[in-house]
């Protein structure tokens, strides 16, 4: 009998023959797969095993939407596999282990959160938990998971798969569709972001890598991307005239990009649509205090941030969660943001890490957007979070000298 101890990443639990490599991969069974083999997952699976797997990737982000219970294992947990055992695969818990110990290991009873209404901390403090999604499949799932809005629609992936730009019609069917679903909660869009490692089909063709100067709205101005931008922008100004759509424009960088870009946009869109700031940099988060004036909203993606505080890519074996260089940082956001910290949507793996969530609910944080299969979760943590103790917890791990010392405040804030 076999029990390992992974580490977790999609909720749900399945049992089912382990299959390993992409190329075995079947309906009915548990796939084993390298990090690498991410790039052609099409979701044709029962659970999901990754060794190594990079949890701030986009590769493993993308793994995540097909809604399949994940976890990610060791190379030397892996070895210990073989092909056609039957396995019992937690994603929540992180376990691997043999269907004869299904008594020692039971399923966790979890209470999905009332859809559209915040979750009160121990304390009586409200927190929002939005959900982060790529498709209309995602917008549904939030429904039945309780989210309290559409927190992040990433239209990258939207089209993905068509082989030439997609039009007008197709961003006013797809765009329409995910607001009728998300049906009475608001839904923000974040404009696409394209990158190396999450390029649609149609763009592959090009002949182009993606740098730091080309991401997010950097290439706008440029065919086909400028046509591309025109027809969102477009589908989504009829789109308002519905729903509660809202855009985010990604990878601001400085206040005064953020406000050539909101007039560059409005032009085309009309005078009430409201237009936020996704801050993904160091230098834009310093300067949350003038971007909380230009902005209808703020959100932080905390995945990019992360990468470039620490100065690596995502799939880095250096992008620590614990590091307290993360959490001085975010701290100093709240400083600078003050009241309005409460109003800042923060994004990405970080709010799901093990002891996290309640150490940024007291720094000030109130609205988190994650994937929807996380909010039940993540609810039952909230529920049980004192914010007068968390506040303590992240006063104590910003003064942390090294990744060790932040993990041991969060596991004794944790019992």
């Amino acid at each position: 009998m076999t029990a390992l101890h992974a580490k977790p990443y999609t909720p749900g639990r399945v049992k089912g023959p382990i299959r390993i490599g992409i190329e075995n991969a079947t309906r009915d069974g548990i796939s084993v797969i390298e990090q690498h083999e991410l790039a052609n997952f099409n979701g044709s699976c029962e659970g999901l095993a990754v060794v190594n797997g990079a949890a701030f990737s986009h590769a493993m982000i993308r793994a995540q939407s097909h809604a399949i219970p994940s976890i990610i294992l060791s190379a030397e947990q892996a070895a210990q596999l073989s092909t056609g055992t039957e396995m019992v695969l937690d994603g929540q818990r992180g376990l691997l282990f043999s269907p004869e110990l299904l008594k020692q290991h039971p399923p966790i009873d979890i209470k999905t959160p009332a859809l559209f209404s915040p979750i009160e901390t121990s304390d009586g403090e409200r927190i929002m938990m939005r959900a982060s999604v790529s498709n209309r499949p995602g917008v549904m799932r939030s429904l039945s998971c309780g989210t309290s809005a559409i927190g992040l629609l990433r239209m990258e992936y939207l089209g993905s798969q068509s082989s030439t730009p997609p039009g007008l019609a197709f961003f006013l069917n797809e765009l329409g569709t995910c607001c009728d679903e998300a049906e009475p909660l608001p839904l923000i869009a974040r404009l696409p972001d394209f990158s190396n490692d999450k390029l649609p089909n149609w763009c592959k063709s090009l002949d182009r890598t993606f740098d730091s100067d080309s991401r997010g709205t950097r290439i706008y101005d440029q065919e086909p991307f400028k046509t591309l931008i025109d027809n969102i922008l477009e589908a989504a100004n009829q789109c308002s005239e519905y729903y509660d759509l809202r855009l985010l424009i990604p990878y601001i960088d400085s206040a005064d990009e953020f406000v050539r870009l909101r007039e560059q946009f409005k032009i085309k869109l009309s005078g009430m649509f409201s237009i936020g700031a996704m801050l993904e940099t160091v230098n834009a988060c310093k300067q949350v205090d003038s971007l909380l004036k230009e902005a209808d909203f703020i959100a932080l993606g905390t995945n990019e941030i992360i990468a470039n505080l620490l100065d690596c890519s995502r799939d880095s074996e250096l992008m620590n969660a614990y590091d307290p260089a993360i959490y001085q940082l975010l701290q100093q956001i709240a400083q600078q943001a003050g009241p309005r910290t409460k109003e800042i949507q923060l994004n990405g793996q970080l709010i799901r890490m093990p002891g996290v969530l309640p150490v940024l609910i007291g720094m000030g944080y109130r609205i988190f957007s994650i994937d929807p299969l996380l909010i039940p979760y993540l609810a039952d943590e909230i529920k049980q979070t004192d914010t007068n103790k968390a506040a303590q917890w992240a006063q104590q791990i910003c003064m942390a000298t090294d990744d060790k010392a932040v993990k041991d405040i969060m596991t004794l804030g944790k019992r």
